[in-house]
């Protein structure tokens, strides 16, 4: 999910390691709950390695899942990573400890645009870890028409129809088809409400599936499962690597934008070890090898240094100038009831 991106100092680089690992506690154990596929087996073998925590890794494909994990009292989490949009909502059903990272060294390593953000704006219950843009991917060795309107995604051509994925995220499908038609994200109007339903039950018969998980996407994309995708940059990155004739667009309409946070659930059984695991993935070497690995854009300062050169001039990573960009918004009870019940009757 604005324009975005103080080095932390030598000294804390060097100490700060240490002083994870004797604050760390006697468990040793780290369960951390996030978007699939969101930490190599690297960067998680690195922080075990400096601190002696353990880390195991379950996944959800959608924001909405975890707030239903969470909401469900699925304890023993301990890191979380929801999306910019959905941390207001996360704080207000107290779903979230209160750790207060703005207080902390690597706090002031974030890229300015980041640092106590509107979704958070005390810097109390989260730190940035990625961010990005959702928009569209297609395969252009099955399609060579136009590409500069969401247009091909919703009135899709002939070659297209029928190998076409749209993500199973009530919010992002709902933000994208705003954006085409114009309508403000969040809406409250029943009318603008039943123009996204209209066009995306217009569009569903040309849809072979509805997922949010990336890997599967990629996979699809290389193997020709599918040919176009609602898709997130780094991971149309990923995929184009895998197949070179897939393009990310970027249309004239717009894309959408977001910020994937960490936060640490109520609940949480080692507090204090993922506070060490925020911090680690805060540092820029660190934050580097996550962005070399996902290919997203980093929230941290410093990061150039470390990253592989393919990143330096990925089409998935500059956003073209003059291209409008719309961030994912915390919508209100009223939007988040139509949209559940638009959900229900697309679904049907």
């Amino acid at each position: 999910m604005n324009t975005l991106i103080a080095r932390i100092g030598t000294s804390l680089a060097l100490t700060l390691p240490l002083a994870m690992a004797s604050s760390v506690q006697a468990a040793e154990k780290l369960n951390v709950v996030s978007w699939s596929g969101y930490f190599s087996p690297e960067i998680l073998a690195k922080f075990q390695k400096q601190t002696g925590i353990e880390v195991t890794v379950d996944a959800y494909d959608s924001n909405e899942t975890l707030l239903a994990k969470l909401k469900q009292g699925a304890a023993g989490y301990d890191v979380a990573i929801p999306s910019n949009q959905f941390i207001p909502i996360l704080i207000k059903e107290n779903l979230l400890t209160r750790f207060d990272p703005v207080n902390q060294p690597y706090y002031a390593n974030l890229v300015d645009n980041l640092k106590k953000p509107t979704w958070d704006p005390q810097g109390g219950y989260s730190v940035p870890f990625i961010w990005g843009t959702t928009s569209v991917v297609l395969d252009t060795g099955r399609y060579q028409g136009p590409t500069d309107s969401l247009k091909v995604l919703y009135e899709p051509p002939t070659e297209l129809q029928g190998r076409i994925n749209m993500f199973d995220s009530v919010s992002d499908v709902i933000d994208m088809a705003s954006l085409y038609l114009n309508i403000p994200l969040c809406s409250e109007d029943p009318k603008q409400m039943q123009q996204v339903l209209t066009l995306l039950k217009a569009q569903k018969p040309f849809v072979k599936t509805y997922s949010s998980k990336a890997g599967s996407i990629r996979e699809n994309l290389a193997s020709g499962e599918i040919d176009m995708s609602m898709f997130w940059g780094g991971s149309s990155m990923r995929a184009r690597e895998m197949k070179p004739s897939l393009k990310y667009l970027y249309p004239k309409e717009g894309v959408l934008a977001w910020v994937d946070n960490m936060v640490i659930p109520n609940g949480s059984k080692h507090p204090e070890n993922a506070k060490a695991f925020i911090a680690f993935m805060s540092q820029p070497e660190n934050a580097a090898m996550t962005q070399n690995f996902l290919k997203h854009q980093s929230p941290i300062k410093g990061v150039e240094p470390y990253l592989d050169a393919g990143l330096k001039d990925a089409p998935e990573l500059h956003i073209p100038e003059g291209t409008k960009v719309v961030f994912s918004q915390t919508c209100g009870e009223g939007a988040i009831r139509l949209a559940d019940r638009m959900w229900t009757n697309l679904m049907r």
